[in-house]
């Protein structure tokens, strides 16, 4: 990544390796989660005929940091990407990166394949999936039909797609001084005690949320489309001053013993029948707050013990959008049969965890990672030909 000075020259930052490391840690957790969804009291795309409460808490624990954190880290990687190149060249590679992957082999190809086995499980259709792709067709799913315009999963990358355009004007650097509008924002705000604050846009993103009914978005990861905007433009506002990721991590300590406090006392209300109404009944709930220090927590620990660089790490980062796209279509897949086995949650989880990760890795590695049409289709740089 290089940077322009003012003197025409180029220099190229250090990379902070964390990053890329928390992104890595982000889509583990994801893999966990999805793999955890069948067992879960809230029902899925396919549900395991025994649910367990052990499992619906481990599905709200994740949800407190794991989407919040990779939309933090999807507006860091703005802020770093839009030093090195100019709008144009930004929207050109949010257009390669994300939304041909959402709209070609996620809406078209993934979408179908997840949308089918869920109408066969819940007994909507009978019959092969080459029958059923017409029938995909058929009205908007989340909305009584079947074609999945948000990509099912790849709903993730429509947001960032969308949200990358929408909020460009606030991150674009002025010719006057190379700050842009948010940027300037921190300048001015220059306390990282600020940081504590900036959490109530989190609650006024919920109470506007609700207004507007926009409720039913918090079917996409358990959090409504406004409150991850802000959890997007907090992760350029956070990256783009030097002094809050210092303080970040000076205090990461402290705020993961906040961040845990508060995940204890949020799950014990919300799973806990006659604390739940009072806790529902009150003016705010911890669950943003908890899932601002759960981010903020994360990266200062991340800077401070991950930014380090190795193979693994170069190998990992280059992977992480197409283990994304492919993980729930073959979770999806394997846990379609394995559900059916009469045995107990805890081998199920195992082998669905375990068979969808190798499935998965020799997916991306012998074919997504060699082929330059598939790498093209998941997001990733072309490799170039070696001359002979």
């Amino acid at each position: 990544m290089s940077i322009a000075t003012k003197s025409g020259a180029t220099t190229k930052p250090n990379r902070l390796y964390y990053v890329d490391w928390l992104r890595v840690l982000a889509m583990l957790s994801i893999f966990l989660y999805h793999s955890n969804r069948f067992f879960t009291m809230s029902s899925w795309h396919i549900s395991n005929a025994e649910r367990s409460l052990v499992s619906s808490i481990f599905e709200e624990a994740f949800n407190l940091w794991m989407m919040p954190l990779f939309f933090v880290l999807s507006g860091a990687a703005v802020y770093y990407s839009l030093k090195s190149r100019a709008s144009r060249g930004f929207i050109k590679e949010r257009f390669l990166r994300i939304l041909i992957p959402l709209a070609g082999i996620g809406i078209f190809v993934l979408g179908p394949i997840q949308i089918y086995l869920e109408r066969l499980t819940h007994a909507n259709f009978s019959g092969s999936f080459f029958q059923f792709y017409p029938h995909y067709f058929d009205g908007l799913y989340g909305f009584g039909g079947n074609f999945a315009w948000m990509g099912v999963h790849l709903w993730y990358l429509m947001d960032i797609f969308l949200f990358s355009l929408i909020a460009l004007p606030l991150f674009i650097p002025r010719r006057q001084d190379g700050e842009s509008i948010i940027s300037g924002l921190t300048t001015r705000w220059g306390n990282p005690w600020i940081l504590l604050l900036v959490f109530l846009f989190l609650a006024l993103a919920s109470i506007i949320t609700d207004v507007a009914g926009l409720g039913w978005t918090e079917q996409m990861g358990s959090w409504d489309v406004l409150t991850y905007f802000v959890f997007f433009i907090y992760g350029y506002f956070i990256f783009s001053n030097q002094r809050y990721l210092q303080a970040i991590s000076k205090y990461s300590i402290v705020l993961l013993i906040i961040a845990i406090v508060l995940s204890v006392t949020h799950l014990v209300f919300s799973f806990n029948q006659s604390l739940a109404t009072m806790y529902d009944a009150l003016p705010f709930n911890l669950r943003g707050f908890c899932a601002w220090s759960w981010v903020l927590s994360l990266v200062g620990i991340g800077s401070r013990l991950f930014n380090s660089n190795n193979r693994l790490r170069g190998y990992a980062n280059e992977a992480v959008l197409p283990f994304y796209i492919l993980h729930q279509p073959v979770i999806i897949v394997i846990g379609f049969f394995v559900v059916q086995w009469n045995i107990g949650i805890a081998p199920k989880y195992f082998i669905i965890a375990s068979t969808s990760f190798i499935a998965i890795m020799a997916l991306y590695e012998l074919l997504v990672r060699r082929i330059n049409v598939l790498r093209f289709l998941f997001g990733m740089r072309l490799q170039k030909r070696q001359k002979v």
